[in-house]
C-alpha cells in the first residue's frame, strides 16, 4: 500500500542528527532485540516487529527512538492503532527538536479521528519550513481532515457487517470480487494457508520470512458460505497472486502478478468447466513497459475494460483508464478518464457496475478523508459525473480500496483492517451497497441443458431495434449455468445455440424498467432424436422470460406502492393545508422511535437550534422530537434540515397533537388516505438497537427473587460477570472510577459497543455478592450490573431467565458437569443425562438459528438432554477439494482424529467428536472457534444419517424423549 511505502521511507529521517541522543551502552540482548524488531520492520511486518519494539521501550523509557519506531508499528496493528498515538507523543516529549516527529504524530492523530489535534499538528510541522515533498504532504493530510470533520458530521445510513467465517479468519483477506447474482466470491488470501508458507524473496522457506498472496474462491450456500478453498494451482503461485476482477457471469477471472522485474501486470483466467486455465498476460494496450497495473472491472457484456494504471502521461499519480476490445479478441489503446474522474493523486480499484453506467473507485483525491476512499460517478451522455464520496463510516482515515456491487445493490463488498476485523484485514459487506440512485438492471440467470445434461452453449444477445450484437455470453459446460445483463430501455433477442440443436430463442422488452430485476430461466434443449423434441414452432406458444421479468416488476411496484403513495399525499397535504393555524392543532417532528436511547446522537442537530425533546411510550421506546410548531410548514422545515444534517434520520415525521392528542398526520387527514387497500400506520417505525442495551435497573425485586430461585444454578458453558459500563468511544470510560476493582477485562463487540466487566463467576449468587460487597467499600459498584455470559454471549440476567422460563425444574436442580473441553462419546450410554423431560420445541420451527439469540435459546432449552440414536458432532469444514483441508491447530483437541467423509452433493465434510447433547457439543464447539478454527458448527446424526440442526426441529426430533 502506499501509505505503508511512505512511513518507510519517512522513518528514515528520523536518524538524522538532529534526532540522535546520548544513551547508556546496549546490552546484548537489547542488540538483539533492535536487530530482529528493524529486520521485521524493513520488511513492512510492522505486528512481528511490534513485539520487539515494545521490549526496547520497557528496557529504555527514555529512548525516542524505541518509541517513535513503537509507534509506528501500531499503526499497522488494527485493533490497537490508538497506542500510535501515546507513543508517538512521548518520542515528541522526549526530543521535540525532530520536525519530522510533528508529521508523523499528526498521522496517528488524523489515523485515529482526531481531525482538529492532527490539523494543528500538522501546522506546527509546516512552521518548521519543510522540505516541498513533505510540506506538500502535510497539507494533503490537512485536507484529509477538513473533508473527515464534515462526512463524520453526516453519516452514511447503512448496515456495516464483518462477513465473519468461514471467510475471514485471523490472516488476511482482502480484494473480494463477486459474480452478479452473489452465488460465487473470490478474494486474495495471505496466511498460514499461502502456497509455500513463510518464504524470503527467492521463494524459498524461511521462517523470518513472510506469506505471498494467493486466491481463494468461496460458494455461497443458502445465508452463508463454504469454507474458502484454494482457486487452483494452476493460477496460485510461489509468488504473488491477487484477484481484481471478475466479470458479471463468473467465468473470467483477472489476475496482478507482480515479479521482481516488473511492477505488476494483469493476467486473465476463464472458468472452463470445473478448472481455470493457465494465466495469460492482457496485451501491451493494457500492461505497458515499466508500469503499473494493479487493478481493473470489466463491463457485463465484456466490451470495456477499467483499469488503474500510473503509466505516464496521466493526471498524477495511479489514474483510470478504460480500453475497448476489438474484433480481433485483443484491447485497444487505453484513454484516460480524464479529470472528472483522476485527480493529480492517486486513483485506483475501478469497478463497474453491470449496467454499464454506475462507476465505483478508490482515491486519495477528491473529498477523500484519508488515504484512499470509495467514491462513485455516473456515465452521462456528455462525460462522468462529478464523484461522490460513499460517506462514513464506509469510508474512514484509513484505506479502502477493492469495493465491489451486487447486481441489485443491495449489498457491497470490500475490504479493511480497520479495528474489529479477526485478525489482520478483513471482508466486509455494507447494506445498501449504492448511496444514489437503486441500479436499473434485468438480470438473467439460468442454466443450459442439452438432452438432460449441462452443456456449454453461446447466448447471443441482439438489440432488436438496431440489430447490433449486444454481448456474446457462454454457459458453463460444467454446471450449464449462464447469466446475462441486460439494461434498460432496448428490445433484446436472446438466441441461446448448441452445436446439432435448434437454438432456443425469446424477446425480452425492458424498455420500460424502473428497477433491478432478476429472475431464473432455465432451457431445455433436445436433439432430434430425442423423443422430448418440439420443433421451433411448438416452442414458441410462450415467452417464459418475458412473463417472469413482468411478475418481478408487478411485485416491485406492489411493493413500493405504501412508500410512494404515503410520499405523494405527504406532498398534497403539505401543499394544500401547510400554512393553515387551527386552535388547539400542533405539529411536531418526530425523529425516531429509539429502543435503544444511545442510538440517537444529540450533537449532530444542536446547529438546528431547536430543544429536543425526549419521552418513553408504552412500548418502552424513546421517542425523540422537536416541537410544537403552528404551522406543518415549519414542522416540515425542521424535519428536512435534520434529515440533511443525519441521514440516518430518514424515517423523521411530522405528527399531531389534536387537542393534546397525539396522532399520526395518516389518522388525522385520514380523509386524503381514500384508497381501500391503505392501511394507515398505527406508530412511528421502531428503530432497533444498534448497540447492545444496559439495563438501568440493579436493585429490582424481581431481580432478587432470580436471585433465590436460580441462585445456584449452574450450566456448561454459563458464567456471571459484573459489567461495569458500555461505551462506544474508549475515552468516554474512566478506570480510576473502578480503581482496587481487580483486573478488568474488555471487549469489542461487533456492533461497535465496547464492553468493561470483571470476574467470571460460577452461579448467580456469587456475583451478587460480590457486588454486595464492593458497594460497601466504593459507591462506584453501584453501576456495575451482573451480566450473564451464555457460551459467551452476553445477556442480562432478566433475558436469560426469561429464554429458560420453561425449562422443567428437574434441569435447574440437575448440577451439570462442566468439561473444558468436553471429552468426546461414542455411545448412547457412557455419560448420563436427562432423556425423560417432555419439551415442546415448536416455536424454534422456522426460526433463523444464525440469530444469535435463538441459537443460544434452542443451546440453553435443549442443553443437557438426549434422546436414543441420536448424536451431535461437530463440523470444522466442508470442501469441494479436501485435500486443501488442514487443522494443525486442532492436534490438542485429538483424539478422535476429525471425521473425514464425500456426501453426494460433492462436498467433503470433515467433523469432530460425538456427543449425547448439544450442550456438550457447544462446549466443544466453542474450544475449537477458540483455537482459531471459527467455521465450526453443529450437526446432528439421527440413525447414522446425517441432518441439520433446523431439520431436526421441524421433524420435532422424530419424536423421541428429547421433546
Amino acid at each position: 500500500m502506499r501509505r505503508t511505502l511512505l512511513l518507510v521511507l519517512l522513518s528514515l529521517s528520523f536518524l538524522s542528527p538532529t534526532f540522535a541522543q546520548k544513551h547508556k551502552k546496549p546490552t546484548q540482548i537489547q542488540e538483539d532485540w533492535l536487530g530482529a524488531a528493524e529486520y521485521f520492520f524493513d520488511e513492512g511486518q510492522y505486528v512481528r516487529a511490534l513485539p520487539y519494539f515494545i521490549k526496547l521501550v520497557s528496557s529504555d523509557q527514555l529512548n525516542a527512538y524505541y518509541h517513535y519506531k513503537t509507534g509506528i508499528c501500531y499503526l499497522h496493528k488494527s485493533d490497537e492503532k490508538e497506542l500510535s498515538i501515546s507513543e508517538l507523543e512521548l518520542a515528541e516529549k522526549i526530543n521535540p527538536s525532530s520536525q519530522d516527529i510533528k508529521l508523523y504524530l499528526g498521522m496517528a492523530y488524523h489515523l485515529n479521528n482526531r481531525f482538529d489535534d492532527a490539523i494543528d499538528m500538522f501546522n506546527r510541522f509546516l512552521s518548521t519550513n519543510p522540505p516541498d515533498s513533505k510540506r506538500k504532504l502535510a497539507s494533503h493530510y490537512i485536507e484529509w481532515c477538513q473533508n473527515g470533520k464534515l462526512l463524520v458530521q453526516h453519516p452514511m445510513d447503512a448496515e456495516i457487517v464483518n462477513l465473519g467465517a468461514p471467510v475471514n479468519t485471523a490472516a488476511s483477506e482482502y480484494a473480494p470480487v463477486i459474480s452478479s447474482d452473489e452465488a460465487t466470491l473470490i478474494f486474495t488470501y495471505k496466511g498460514e494457508r499461502s502456497k509455500g508458507g513463510l518464504m524470503d524473496e527467492n521463494f524459498k522457506p524461511d521462517p523470518d520470512g513472510d506469506y505471498y498472496e494467493d486466491i481463494f474462491i468461496s460458494q455461497r450456500l443458502g445465508s452463508g458460505w463454504l469454507t474458502p478453498e484454494s482457486i487452483s494451482d494452476q493460477i496460485n503461485t510461489n509468488g504473488h497472486d491477487a484477484s481484481i476482477a471478475l466479470s458479471a457471469d463468473g467465468q473470467t477471472l483477472f489476475i496482478f502478478k507482480s515479479t521482481p522485474k516488473n511492477k505488476g501486470d494483469i493476467y486473465v483466467s476463464t472458468l472452463k468447466g470445473n478448472d481455470w486455465t493457465e494465466p495469460l498476460a492482457l496485451g501491451p494496450n493494457i500492461n505497458s513497459n515499466n508500469s503499473w497495473e494493479g487493478s481493473c472491472s470489466i463491463t457485463s457484456d465484456g466490451k470495456l475494460l477499467y483499469f488503474a494504471s500510473d503509466r505516464k502521461g496521466g493526471q498524477g499519480g495511479r489514474d483510470i483508464y478504460v480500453s475497448e476490445k476489438q474484433p480481433n479478441g485483443d484491447w485497444g489503446i487505453a484513454k484516460n478518464l480524464g479529470p472528472a474522474i483522476n485527480t493529480e493523486y492517486d486513483e485506483d480499484a475501478p469497478f463497474i457496475h453491470p449496467d454499464g453506467i454506475d462507476l465505483f473507485f478508490s482515491s486519495t483525491g477528491h473529498n477523500s478523508m484519508g488515504g484512499y476512499d470509495i467514491m462513485y460517478s455516473t456515465k452521462k451522455e456528455d462525460g462522468w459525473s462529478d464523484p461522490i464520496n460513499l460517506g462514513y463510516p464506509l469510508n474512514t482515515a484509513e484505506d479502502e480500496r477493492y469495493y465491489v456491487l451486487t447486481a441489485s445493490g443491495e449489498y457491497g463488498y470490500f475490504s479493511t483492517d480497520r479495528k474489529g476485523t479477526m485478525g489482520e484485514q478483513d471482508i466486509y459487506t455494507v447494506s445498501p451497497g449504492y448511496q444514489g440512485e437503486r441500479p436499473v438492471l434485468a438480470l438473467v440467470v439460468g442454466t443450459v441443458m442439452a438432452n438432460d445434461k449441462p452443456a456449454e452453449a453461446n447466448v447471443r444477445v441482439t438489440n432488436v431495434t438496431t440489430g447490433q450484437e449486444q454481448g456474446n455470453y457462454s454457459s458453463n459446460s460444467a454446471s450449464g449455468k449462464f447469466l446475462v445483463a441486460l439494461t434498460p430501455g432496448n428490445e433484446y433477442k436472446v438466441a441461446i445455440e448448441v452445436e446439432g440443436m435448434d437454438s432456443h430463442i425469446e424477446y425480452v422488452n425492458v424498455k420500460n424498467i424502473e428497477t433491478y430485476v432478476q429472475v431464473t430461466d432455465d432451457v431445455k434443449m433436445y436433439s432430434a432424436d430425442n423423443p422430448k423434441y418440439k420443433t421451433p414452432a411448438q416452442s414458441l406458444d410462450s415467452n417464459n422470460l418475458q412473463a417472469k421479468i413482468d411478475q418481478q416488476i408487478a411485485k416491485y411496484r406492489s411493493e413500493q406502492f405504501y412508500q410512494v403513495y404515503e410520499a405523494n399525499n405527504y406532498k398534497k397535504i403539505l401543499n394544500a393545508h401547510g400554512t393553515q393555524v387551527q386552535d388547539s392543532v400542533e405539529y411536531m417532528v418526530e425523529f425516531g422511535r429509539f429502543e435503544c436511547p444511545g442510538d440517537f446522537h444529540m450533537d449532530t442537530l444542536r446547529p438546528l437550534g431547536v430543544e429536543i425533546k425526549s419521552k418513553v411510550d408504552d412500548q418502552h421506546a424513546t421517542i425523540y422530537s422537536a416541537g410544537p410548531y403552528k404551522m406543518m410548514l415549519d414542522a416540515d422545515a425542521i424535519r428536512r434540515r435534520a434529515i440533511k444534517m443525519d441521514t440516518s434520520l430518514h424515517s423523521a415525521v411530522v405528527t399531531v397533537s389534536d387537542h393534546g392528542v397525539r396522532k399520526m398526520l395518516q389518522e388525522y387527514r385520514k380523509e386524503e388516505y381514500k384508497r381501500v387497500d391503505y392501511v394507515a400506520p398505527l406508530n412511528t417505525v421502531l428503530i432497533k438497537c444498534k448497540s447492545t442495551p444496559v439495563p438501568k435497573v440493579a436493585e429490582d425485586p424481581k431481580l432478587k427473587d432470580m436471585v433465590n430461585t436460580h441462585g445456584n444454578f449452574q450450566a456448561n458453558g454459563l458464567t456471571y460477570k459484573l459489567e461495569l459500563a458500555v461505551v462506544r468511544n474508549e475515552k468516554d470510560f474512566d478506570s480510576t472510577v473502578f480503581k482496587g476493582f481487580g483486573p478488568i477485562d474488555k471487549k469489542k463487540y461487533p456492533d461497535g459497543s465496547i464492553h468493561y466487566s470483571i470476574g467470571g463467576y460460577k452461579t448467580l449468587k456469587e456475583a451478587f455478592a460480590k457486588r454486595d460487597s464492593l458497594v460497601k467499600s466504593n459507591p462506584a459498584a453501584s453501576k456495575a450490573i451482573v451480566m450473564v455470559l451464555d457460551f459467551g454471549k452476553p445477556k442480562t440476567v432478566e433475558q436469560y431467565f426469561e429464554e429458560h422460563k420453561n425449562v422443567p425444574a428437574i434441569l435447574a436442580e440437575t448440577k451439570a458437569a462442566v468439561v473444558t473441553p468436553p471429552t468426546p462419546v461414542v455411545s448412547n450410554t457412557s455419560l448420563p443425562c436427562i432423556g425423560d423431560t417432555l419439551i415442546s420445541f415448536a416455536w424454534f420451527v422456522g426460526k433463523d438459528l444464525n440469530d444469535v439469540n435463538v441459537y443460544n435459546k434452542l443451546i440453553g432449552l435443549a442443553g443437557r438432554l438426549c434422546a436414543e440414536d441420536l448424536i451431535f458432532t461437530v463440523q470444522i469444514g466442508a470442501y469441494r477439494h479436501p485435500e486443501n483441508f488442514k487443522h494443525p491447530n486442532l492436534r490438542s483437541l485429538e483424539p478422535p482424529p476429525a471425521k473425514v467423509k464425500a456426501y453426494p452433493d460433492g462436498i467433503t465434510r470433515f467433523t469432530m467428536g460425538e456427543f449425547k447433547t448439544i450442550g456438550e457439543a457447544e462446549v466443544f464447539r466453542q474450544s475449537i472457534i477458540h483455537l482459531n478454527t471459527t467455521d465450526a458448527w453443529i450437526t446432528v446424526f439421527y440413525k447414522g444419517e446425517r441432518h441439520l440442526l433446523q431439520e431436526c426441529i421441524a421433524n420435532n426430533f422424530w419424536g423421541k424423549a428429547i421433546n
